[in-house]
């Protein structure tokens, strides 16, 4: 079955929500997540929502979209996940039988009336069940963004001792020199009540750190931050909110907000007053936020998309994410597909910088 409008995708909330209950996926694949993301972001695009269903039941789910492109002169059609470039992982959301539901999806777009020139998967985790597949039929996969995590052990003290003596040095005595400096508070804006004023924070702090820098920053366009508060109302109600800010003596230095979703913490996007980078503002919250999940039982602080040298703080493991692309068998097309291919990775490296901690 194929859904093209917003109001059936509105309407699957309940079927899609029982579907996650049975397959593994991340938050980026959740009902809430995808739908927002296409109220904000769906213009120009056609939703190309495909489901596998057995005796009446989904066992399959292909969050799509076709779009087309300009280039060069030439008009490209593309069909991607949907969230791109705005999810760090995306998938195929598929309870059983994978094989049977990727050929169902891929035989279908194959004959999708739409013309399209490539089918651009991108930011597929590691781990993802449909990899198998997608290796056996394309012809360019490739690993394509780093996303690395940190295991969060039972205590703090145990997790600090996983670190180099180097690295729980400069955490401890960071905090020591912060704590001696001012009065240091870490401020949870993950309520509903409290989730508007703390993105507010979020906002400020996000674009003060990229202009001193010369950039514009994410929250820069209107819609990006329309989307990002939805986002926080909706997942605020749902206790899947993070939104922490680290003040000090009652001024606003430091921000992160990101995801807790089954056990796990996905850092989505930070801040900082380049005014306090001496003390690494940034890096002494993740220490409080880090101690603060390990008592709250999560096992896993994931830094997500992105290979930032700060990470190598926090001992982080690596994993990949993939792309898969599958084009026409014309020759033509897969030149184009090329060309465009390389000019878009471009554009869009400042838009994944932009996400840098």
């Amino acid at each position: 079955m194929e859904i093209n409008d917003y109001s059936d995708f509105i309407s699957l909330e309940e079927r899609w929500n029982e579907v996650l209950q049975r397959c593994n996926h991340t938050i980026f694949s959740t009902w809430e997540w995808l739908s927002t993301w296409w109220k904000h972001f769906g213009n120009n695009k056609k939703l190309v929502l495909l489901l596998a269903e057995e005796n009446d039941k989904i066992i399959g789910i292909a969050p799509l979209m076709y779009s087309v492109h300009a280039m060069f002169g030439l008009r490209r059609g593309k069909i991607e996940f949907i969230g791109t470039p705005h999810s760090d992982y995306n998938n195929f959301i598929i309870t059983g039988k994978n094989e049977e539901c990727m050929k169902l999806f891929i035989d279908y777009l194959y004959n999708f009336p739409e013309k399209w020139d490539c089918i651009d998967l991108i930011d597929i985790p590691e781990n993802a069940e449909c990899l198998p597949f997608l290796t056996k039929i394309s012809k360019n996969l490739k690993l394509i963004h780093k996303c690395p995590y940190s295991p969060l052990p039972e205590s703090y003290e145990t997790f600090l001792k996983s670190l180099s003596s180097n690295k729980r040095k400069y955490i401890k005595n960071g905090i020591r020199r912060l704590e001696k400096t001012f009065q240091v508070e870490l401020v949870d804006y993950s309520r509903a009540q409290s989730c508007a004023e703390g993105m507010h924070y979020l906002f400020e702090l996000h674009q003060k750190r990229w202009k001193s820098v010369g950039f514009s920053g994410a929250f820069s366009d209107p819609k990006g931050r329309n989307f990002n508060l939805d986002i926080a109302k909706s997942f605020s109600q749902k206790n899947w909110l993070s939104l922490y800010i680290l003040k000090l003596s009652g001024k606003p230095a430091a921000a992160d907000y990101g995801f807790k979703y089954q056990s796990k913490y996905y850092a989505y996007l930070p801040g900082f007053d380049p005014k306090y980078s001496r003390y690494s503002v940034g890096n002494m919250l993740r220490a409080y936020m880090i101690n603060k999940f390990i008592q709250e039982g999560l096992t896993e602080f994931d830094f997500m998309r992105g290979a930032e040298a700060y990470k190598d703080r926090w001992n982080a493991i690596a994993r990949w994410n993939h792309q898969a692309i599958l084009t026409r068998k014309s020759t033509l097309a897969n030149v184009q597909h090329r060309l465009y291919n390389e000019y878009w990775h471009q554009g869009n490296r400042l838009k994944y910088l932009l996400k840098m901690k």
